[in-house]
Parts: structure tokens; sequence; C-alpha cells
């Protein structure tokens, strides 16, 4: 919450965030084309929670408003199951199935990774006074 107090102190007034993340549990994996199976994004949706309480709290506070939300898909390109698994494993919270990770070690054509993710503009706003 002390980043999201900060970026709003660095805000200009009105000045506008976007705050983009994944929020599918289980985002698809393609190779080829043909459904491979699912990566196991359960972990991150804890941060998720608590990501959306922070900014929950900090709308009640007055500091930001939800000016629009969206959900979208967004496709990760690969060009072989091995550059899909090393940049996996970057992702906080996401585990790859051993069946799923089988296929990619075998995989040397193009795999996508199909994400929902949710899309927030929010608004910097005055907090009200402090004390009535």
């Amino acid at each position: 919450m002390h980043a999201l107090r900060n970026i709003h102190a660095a805000l200009t007034p009105a000045g506008l965030l976007v705050d983009a993340q994944p929020v599918g549990p289980q985002p698809r994996v393609t190779i080829n084309g043909v459904e491979a199976g699912s990566l196991d994004m359960l972990e991150w949706m804890n941060t998720i929670a608590v990501v959306d309480s922070r900014v929950a709290e900090l709308v009640e506070d007055g500091l930001f408003e939800i000016q629009q939300e969206e959900g979208v898909v967004v496709t990760d390109s690969f060009d072989t199951g091995d550059e899909c698994l090393a940049t996996v494993a970057t992702w906080r919270d996401t585990n790859v199935p051993s069946r799923l990770a089988r296929r990619l070690n075998a995989a040397q054509a193009a795999v996508t990774v199909e994400q929902d993710v949710r899309l927030r503009l929010l608004r910097s706003t005055t907090p009200p006074a402090k004390g009535g």
C-alpha cells in the first residue's frame, strides 16, 4: 500500500494510473495451435486479492477513484517450448504442471499462453481533509 500512496503523491491532480493484472487462475497454453494444458496461477490469485483490498482501501480513503475496468485476453507467443518455460519461470506465483512441462520441453514449435488480464484506470483524487 505504501507504494500506491507514493504513486498517488507523484501524480498530478487528477492524474491517471493504469493497473494491469493477470487475473486468470489457469492460463491456457497451446503448442502449434493445439491446446496443451494450463498454467497453475492459483497462488497468484492470493496476490491479486491483496492488491484488490489495498486498492479498495485507497479508494475508500479518497486517494483514487476507479474510472474504468475491463478484461482483455493477452497472448504471449514463443518460438519454442523451452523459451516459454524460461519466461514463465520468471512469473511470480506461477507453476507449470509436470505433464505440461514435459510437453513444452519437447515442443520445437510455436507456443502461446493466453492470460485473462484486468485493466483498471485509476484517477488520483484529493483526499478528504483530516480532522473535520
